[in-house]
């Protein structure tokens, strides 16, 4: 039977030994560990009395490692690197920001102006935001949540919705008036001689709607087109007034309410696809991520209710 408290050494010696060694100095090494000199050489000391040999030369404020501290000192940093990767794995430090993910247009639109809006409320903890459009980073194992657009049922994963996912034409009030369309006025609305653009981007997976698999694509066949490359490309080319481009008001609910984006018609709403908060079904959420959850939950009620309709 092992007896780990007789045989190692108090294993912060070997913090204080390792950092004395790499740096060749104790009055650098309780620099950098925020304590005195005299603490360091007196862990160092209490390591030697512990093995029995010296593991520095002392030349007076010069110190030197013996052959027996060259030997401890190649293994130490692996020893201290293994033992906090262990801990690392099973334990999540208080101050481990909680990675929350999601795709670059709710993560620019929806999402950012609520992470704002929840570190600067008594729930606050760090956060750290992985914006992608590749469902492969959304669903990294290391992100604590991810907004995802599906049917909710992935595997492995605990999902609840947000939004629907509904698409509508949005275009900027100057290019609404130089095309002469209004508010909530259909695309057909428009003359060949007056359609602006439609603000195109690739479908990243077959779930995705673009133009061409709208719900009303076939109203809009003909139109030219302008490649964006992302969907928040394509919104940020309509608040330029360089084209129309389909929009989700759940999303862009804040730029609808300003005026920045105008919504016309008709809105296409997928009946079995939407939005979802999405977490690991292998472990629960941690305390911190938790918060996250509910206040984004608790925020989003309102706003979809207003626009999604």
């Amino acid at each position: 039977m092992k007896n780990y408290r007789r045989s190692l050494p108090p294993l912060d010696s070997l913090i204080f030994f390792e950092a004395a060694a790499r740096r060749l100095s104790f009055s650098e090494a309780a620099e950098e560990l925020l304590v005195t000199q005299t603490a360091v050489s007196k862990r160092v000391r209490q390591l030697e009395a512990h093995l029995g040999v010296a593991l520095f030369l002392r030349a007076g404020r010069m110190i030197e490692l013996t052959e027996s501290g060259r030997k401890l000192a190649g293994q130490c940093a692996t020893l201290l690197d293994f033992t906090e990767s262990a801990l690392s794995g099973i334990a999540a430090r208080p101050d481990t920001p909680v990675r929350i993910a999601a795709n670059s247009a709710v993560s620019l639109f929806w999402l950012s102006p609520r992470l704002k809006r929840f570190e600067l409320s008594d729930l606050a903890c760090p956060v750290e935001l992985v914006a992608s459009d590749q469902p492969s980073a959304l669903l990294d194992s290391a992100n604590d949540i991810a907004i995802l657009h599906g049917s909710g049922a992935w595997p492995g994963r605990v999902s609840a919705p947000l939004f629907p996912d509904v698409l509508v034409p949005v275009i900027s009030p100057g290019l609404a008036r130089t095309a002469g369309i209004g508010p909530g006025e259909p695309l057909s609305r428009l003359l060949p001689q007056s359609r602006p653009p439609l603000l195109n981007f690739p479908r990243l997976t077959p779930e995705w709607t673009n133009w061409d698999n709208w719900g009303e694509a076939a109203e809009v066949g003909g139109w030219a087109r302008a490649d964006c490359g992302t969907y928040a490309r394509s919104i940020g080319a309509a608040l330029e007034g360089r084209g129309i481009a389909l929009a989700s008001p759940a999303i862009l609910a804040s730029e609808l309410a300003s005026g920045a984006l105008i919504r016309l018609g008709p809105a296409a709403q997928s009946p079995r696809l939407g939005y979802f908060l999405s977490h690991s079904a292998q472990q629960p959420p941690r305390a911190e991520a938790a918060r996250l959850t509910g206040f984004l939950s608790d925020e989003n009620a309102p706003d979809a209710s207003s626009d999604e309709r």
